[in-house]
């Protein structure tokens, strides 16, 4: 059944060639009382109300957005899903003094690893599919899962083959990531896990079709600049996407080698190099800010996103949710954080936390803009003006939202 979306103040985000870089990001041309059509799922039309209507106004189903924001569905391009459980206890030590670092092998990434090892495949899959419908009614109609919990070649293969239970299970358009150094295993030198992941591991999880990129964390802690270019290399010749985390706990080098491999993402970089900037400038990688992490750890200094835009490189923002170091499962108060703690405008937020994050994902020929033919994800706020978004923080201004054609009604008194 043919629906329309009728007297919205549209945002199409369309761009030439994503991502959008620099000033771009900003620039958002208006569809003032537009409409969009739907037909079995996807982006038929968009244009003005009256326009759509003397073409395709023979009894559809109307929704009026009554002058209300219409955009895209936000596209969450860095999370840890799945996980097992929380770690509050550990945030509560943070408070008291202790750092990330300091938890060691009683918590951060370790202790993940053992709830999840611990917990039976049905009670993940519960858990996180509660996570991943929470999402939806924030308005996140495209996530990534990552591996990275598991730490064995058997336990990230778990963790994959969830996503995929997951993926058939949920509404969202989802991406999945082997995030395969992410931390040494337990009782496993790096070198012999090294091993493992480019003799057993990858080559099983892309032969499966259960990775559509990977993933690898540049830190003290965890991996080396040396040994990660190793794996990302391995990961180009399957032709993956390849994603780093870098820079956020120190600055190591990922992220020069990162853009030398032409990475889709390098996210966090809370302490990225002054020296980077240019390189970043002339590349097709785009920084993935996550500021749930930042406000979430307390971290300083912040990453310079205003420093960014004027080298016109492009931004993503993403929830990094996680259970240790960004609880955070809205993208509202995502856009929020990003506005006030790194100086994002509310339209360049907009265009981090849709059409580049998509980008990110390599699904932006599917998600990300409202443009015919593309999956009818599309959202309708409850305000008319998109400051409201980062201005409450805290609030879902998700009124109603389409997920694939899927008309869901999340606050009906607006």
């Amino acid at each position: 059944m043919r629906q329309i979306i009728v007297h919205g103040k549209i945002y199409p985000l369309t761009t030439p060639i994503p991502p959008r870089r620099g000033l771009e990001m900003a620039k958002q041309t208006i569809i003032d009382d537009g409409a969009v059509v739907i037909e079995q799922g996807i982006i038929e039309a968009i244009g003005p109300t009256n326009q759509i209507l003397a073409e395709f106004g023979h009894q559809p189903t109307l929704v009026d957005a009554k002058g209300s924001i219409v955009i895209p569905g936000f596209v969450d391009c860095h999370t840890h899903l799945p996980f097992a459980g929380w770690r509050a206890d550990e945030y509560r030590q943070r408070l008291m003094g202790r750092t990330y670092q300091d938890l060691g092998k009683l918590g951060g990434i370790a202790r993940s690893s053992q709830q999840f090892h611990e917990s039976p495949d049905e009670d993940i899959v519960a858990f996180c599919e509660s996570l991943i419908h929470e999402m939806l009614f924030n308005g996140t109609t495209t996530i990534e899962m990552k591996s990275g919990y598991g730490l064995s070649v058997a336990g990230e293969l778990r963790q994959l083959r969830l996503i995929q239970e997951l993926r058939h299970r949920v509404e969202q358009r989802t991406v999945s990531t082997g995030l395969f150094l992410h931390t040494p295993p337990p009782n496993l030198p790096k070198d012999r896990w090294l091993i493992k992941v480019l003799d057993e591991l990858l080559p099983q999880a892309h032969q499966l079709q259960w990775i559509d990129a990977v993933d690898a964390f540049v830190e003290s802690t965890a991996f080396s600049v040396h040994e990660v270019g190793e794996f990302l290399r391995e990961a180009q010749k399957l032709n993956l996407n390849i994603r780093v985390h870098s820079d956020q706990f120190s600055h190591l080098g990922g992220t020069a080698m990162a853009l030398n491999l032409r990475a889709r993402g390098i996210d966090h970089l809370d302490h990225i190099h002054s020296h980077d900037l240019a390189p970043f400038e002339a590349s097709p990688s785009v920084a993935v800010l996550l500021p749930g992490a930042t406000y979430s750890m307390g971290h300083k200094p912040h990453p310079p996103a205003r420093k960014m835009i004027d080298h016109n490189i492009a931004i993503a923002i993403a929830s990094d949710f996680n259970p240790g170091t960004s609880p955070i499962s809205s993208m509202p108060l995502i856009i929020s954080m990003a506005v006030h703690f790194f100086g994002l405008s509310p339209e360049e937020a907009l265009s981090a936390s849709t059409i580049n994050a998509a980008y990110v994902l390599g699904v932006d020929h599917e998600v990300g803009s409202l443009e015919v033919g593309k999956r009818a994800d599309v959202l309708i706020l409850d305000t008319d003006t998109l400051d409201s978004i980062p201005y409450r923080a805290g609030h879902n201004p998700v009124r109603q939202l389409f997920v694939h054609g899927r008309l869901v009604t999340i606050n009906p008194s607006s």
